[in-house]
């Protein structure tokens, strides 16, 4: 299994395990449950034996690991992570147990993390844009989300990088009417960092935003859906919510 977090040291396992009884901690992904033997189970049951599962887990662990001092971020009902500390030549015989999914270093005793220099990466902005006409007081109005894709070093970069783009999206124009139009930034609603920068035909996210709205049919479980058979696990999707598209002439 995976040991993470080594490149941070410009390391790789096999020379962490030459540092001997370095105290190294970490913190542990444990492997949970193949999702197959769940799916019979209702929901209720599911979660009692997955709970069940990240206990026993933790037992296991600390009887093989009993200088470890593992801690379950959630002693209540079982947490998927687990903080610890061992000797260094210890973590890739923790990594290779059934129990682990991947071992994640955080701290290695008297090695300090390698800076890297900043490194570009792709951010999806999102603008709140307010389409002003002149002279307009009252009435309804047409307001623009405006998604630009920019390379930044982080989501405040991302932002002020976007300043001169915003500026210019903003210079006011005649409509056929003869009035002055701006399309004028009143907000940012979110930044997104976007992960995988292989920008594919088959499709690549640029944004993802998670919000709470009313179930309804279309929104339904379809209990015919096809279900993978893969360990049950926490899925983390980050996203960080804050791009230049053609003005449209009114």
């Amino acid at each position: 299994m995976p040991v993470r977090g080594l490149d941070d040291y410009r390391i790789r396992l096999a020379g962490l395990t030459r540092m001997g009884a370095r105290a190294v901690s970490f913190h542990v992904q444990l492997s949970g449950v193949p999702l197959h033997k769940l799916m019979p189970l209702p929901p209720k049951e599911r979660g009692a034996r997955l709970r069940a599962t990240l206990m026993r887990q933790l037992t296991s662990l600390t009887r093989h690991f009993s200088g470890a001092a593992f801690r379950s971020r959630d002693l209540r009902k079982g947490s998927w992570t687990l903080d610890g500390t061992l000797p260094a030549n210890q973590i890739q015989r923790l990594a290779l147990r059934p129990e682990v999914a991947e071992v994640w270093v955080s701290a290695i005793a008297g090695r300090s993390k390698y800076r890297r220099p900043p490194k570009d990466g792709w951010f999806c902005v999102w603008g709140i844009v307010a389409i002003h006409v002149e002279g307009q007081r009252s009435g309804k109005m047409e307001v623009e989300d405006r998604l630009v894709l920019v390379k930044a070093n982080d989501v405040q970069d991302a932002v002020n990088r976007l300043r001169p783009e915003w500026e210019r999206y903003a210079e006011p124009y005649l409509n056929p009417n003869g009035y002055l139009v701006r399309w004028q930034l009143v907000g940012i609603k979110g930044v997104y960092s976007v992960y995988d920068e292989r920008f594919s035909p088959q499709g690549t996210e640029v944004y993802s935003r998670l919000r709470t709205v009313k179930v309804k049919p279309g929104y339904r479980w379809n209990d015919s859906s096809p279900v993978p058979d893969k360990r049950l696990q926490p899925t983390a999707h980050s996203g960080i919510v804050h791009t230049p598209r053609l003005k449209r002439r009114r």
